[in-house]
């Protein structure tokens, strides 16, 4: 039993690589807890790598420094060192990974007295100063998955799943959910595969992604460049995970039609491939854009699509992941083509949100395009379906109630309805 006083019940630690300006899908759902938690009258302290996402430019307040204290919105940040790599490719990914959880580990003795130590979404790199954490400083340990390692990686390609470092990351985070006091994950999928490791199901719970309905919202918006196009649109990280090869191919069956227009909008490192592709097939019906929008641009640029499209690989562990971008999509209210198999295209057929589809065929996409394009009527159907699910399922509400319990009532935990 921790002996600890009523202040230090109510004061948490929260790991996280990322934390703003960095932007990713896991800083959304940080942000989101922090709100919470800061509801509910907790005292947050948040160890998080120097700003670096996604080029590796560190600012330069940062840079010659191990640790740099400061605050954000009332809340107390620890910034540790990070190697200063862009988030391109395995062994920079590694790297930037493994230097953030050595500095964080440090970084666990600037923190005061806290009950719950929360390793935040950052794979099992950010869990290892969590364990510490828990061990040297005697706290409660909760492990946030948004990823099921080492599934997810078999998924992008970089290993396989017959190979030793599958079974080596298996192996340690095995030892991880065990030694957790909770582990929290995104859907009843996720909890599944982690149950499958031998972890009590009753050391599980969901906490789904949520969506900001009063800012993500369907929105009337005038098309501009793109008046007069039925628009296709991808939103979101231009990352190997995503199939641009079967996107790209859909669009070249589709060239001939002039009043379809694809969108792609983000940054990554298949920005190279897609130019390449667009220019070597003379593609102009596919736009590519990358400018950085503001929160409230972006949600007027997203708006533009008339349907978004989710191009997923063909991979063995299809729930391993969940694209955040899916709720941005569905709070806006469109229909959404879902190129996977498991827990995503089954929740998109169950809520006839959109049109799952097989994942690696551009045949099925283009397809999918055209009833859709053709069918305004079911269109408009499946928009109200779509914004419907993301209120039912990734309500702000739902997530706080969720959060309320983790901290404050353990033993309600399996009363929470799940998804």
């Amino acid at each position: 039993m921790l002996n600890m006083t009523h202040a230090e019940k109510g004061r948490i630690c929260i790991i996280s690589q990322y934390f703003p300006p960095d932007v990713t899908g896991d800083v959304i759902r940080l942000l989101n807890a922090l709100k919470a938690l800061k509801s509910q009258k907790f005292e947050v302290t948040v160890i998080a790598a120097f700003p670096h996402y996604p080029d590796g430019k560190i600012p330069a307040k940062y840079r010659g420094k191990l640790f740099y204290k400061e605050k954000w919105n009332g809340i107390e940040v620890i910034r540790t060192f990070i190697l200063p790599l862009p988030h391109k490719g395995f062994i920079n990914r590694f790297l930037l990974y493994l230097s953030f959880s050595l500095s964080a580990f440090i970084a666990i003795f600037l923190v005061k007295k806290v009950r719950v130590v929360w390793a935040f979404s950052q794979k099992f790199f950010s869990y290892i100063p969590g364990i510490m954490f828990k061990l040297l400083r005697r706290t409660r340990l909760i492990l946030d998955i948004t990823d099921i390692w080492p599934e997810a990686i078999v998924n992008t390609g970089y290993i396989k799943d017959n190979g030793y470092l599958f079974k080596i990351i298996g192996l340690l985070l095995g030892f991880f959910f065990r030694i957790a006091d909770q582990t929290i994950t995104l859907t009843n999928s996720m909890k599944k595969m982690i149950i499958s490791t031998g972890v009590s199901p009753s050391k599980v719970t969901v906490l789904p992604n949520v969506i900001d309905s009063d800012f993500i919202k369907p929105m009337n918006v005038e098309k501009g460049d793109f008046n007069r196009k039925f628009v296709v649109m991808y939103s979101g990280n231009l990352g190997p995970n995503y199939d641009f090869k079967t996107l790209l191919n859909a669009a070249l069956k589709l060239k001939d039609k002039e009043d379809i227009l694809f969108v792609i909008r983000g940054k990554g490192e298949m920005k190279s491939y897609i130019e390449t592709y667009i220019k070597t097939n003379q593609l102009k019906n596919v736009y590519l854009d990358e400018k950085i929008l503001d929160k409230h641009t972006l949600i007027e640029y997203l708006n533009k699509a008339d349907v978004f499209i989710l191009p997923m690989k063909k991979c063995p562990y299809p729930d391993a992941s969940f694209p955040i971008k899916l709720l941005d999509y569905l709070g806006c209210g469109k229909p959404v083509i879902c190129c996977t198999e498991g827990f995503l295209s089954k929740l998109i057929s169950k809520y006839q949100a959109g049109i799952p589809v097989s994942p690696e065929n551009p045949d099925e996409i283009k397809e999918a395009i055209l009833f859709l394009k053709e069918n305004p009527k079911l269109r408009e159907k499946m928009a109200k379906n779509a914004q419907e699910l993301a209120m039912e399922l990734f309500s702000y509400n739902v997530f706080k109630e969720r959060i309320r319990n983790i901290f404050e009532s353990h033993d309600r935990l399996n009363m929470i309805k799940e998804i």
